[in-house]
């Protein structure tokens, strides 16, 4: 797919395509790869081949991807000859993005999807497969700022790639994430209802979900008292579990959840008079509380069992 082939009879394929432009708003699909903007026959074979050697370069590598595999080396370099022949070419800065995200090329991915943004800008394209696009690129910009420390425009790019594809999971759920670590919980919790809303079963939305919840009833810093209590619980370090839990109810007095762990884990210890009072506390708090109930009442057994 070099010049040569305009000398050996490759105009009427280019004049084929200008008619498929005409007849289909130039928006074309070329084995996969939607065309909005105008761009010339040639660089869109340069891109065609690029998108080819992407693919042939995934299936052979496996994940093990970086820039100087040989493979990759041919798909950026012909994605590169497509913008060299078309500078404005959108799709090709697009797709040449793609390569160095799948390349672990963080620098040039951000690089070129500001580049793809820019051109975007400038047009009217509004098709759900441009608002997809749009929505990733921004996403992946957002991605980039985050693991840079930059959480503010993290977000500013996460929130723009869900305006554009309010459907985009992984920006519901990194917005979710920058949220709460801004300690926005309210807007954390509606992002993390959003992702669930898009896939009820994404992993560990429901745990972050939960622990957003939670945090908006007893308070950011007790529940991560709490939650690194049941944590050592788990492993049964008895001690730092105790300490963790008196933290979370030094934070929130109406804590029942670390209050009721804290009862557990003077049970299993054998100090069954803690345990007692501990319990006690959950059924001041919820009267109505069963789990509590009859581990106050085993504790009183207990105990009563020993004189």
């Amino acid at each position: 797919m070099k010049k040569n082939k305009l000398a050996m009879g490759y105009y009427p394929l280019v004049f084929l395509i200008l008619i498929f432009f005409l007849f289909f708003g130039n928006s074309t699909l070329a084995q996969g790869i939607y065309i909005y903007s105008n761009a010339s026959p040639e660089a869109i074979e340069y891109l065609q081949e690029a998108v080819e050697k992407m693919e042939e370069a995934l299936d052979t590598y496996q994940g093990a991807n970086y820039p100087g595999r040989k493979l990759w080396t041919e798909a950026i370099d012909l994605a590169q000859q497509a913008i060299d022949i078309e500078p404005d070419f959108i799709e090709a800065h697009y797709y040449l993005a793609l390569m160095y995200q799948h390349t672990n090329w963080y620098y040039r991915e951000a690089e070129q999807w500001n580049k793809y943004l820019s051109l975007i800008e400038r047009t009217d394209l509004t098709s759900p497969q441009v608002k997809q696009n749009l929505a990733h690129a921004h996403y992946r910009l957002g991605y980039n700022s985050y693991q840079n420390g930059d959480f503010e425009q993290g977000l500013i790019y996460f929130l723009n790639s869900v305006k554009e594809y309010p459907d985009s999971i992984e920006s519901n759920y990194w917005a979710a994430r920058v949220f709460y670590e801004a300690d926005d919980l309210e807007n954390s919790l509606y992002y993390w209802k959003r992702v669930l809303i898009l896939d009820p079963g994404y992993p560990r939305a429901q745990y972050f979900h939960d622990k957003v919840e939670a945090s908006l009833k007893y308070g950011k810093e007790a529940y991560n008292w709490y939650e690194q209590g049941y944590n050592e619980y788990e492993k049964k370090n008895y001690g730092r579990a105790i300490d963790s839990y008196k933290e979370a109810i030094k934070l929130n007095s109406k804590f029942t959840d670390a209050y009721y762990w804290l009862g557990r884990v003077y049970f299993d210890t054998g100090d069954y008079q803690q345990a007692i009072r501990y319990y006690g506390q959950v059924l001041n708090l919820e009267p109505g509380n069963a789990r509590a109930d009859y581990w106050l009442k085993e504790s009183q057994r207990r105990t009563a069992g020993k004189k």
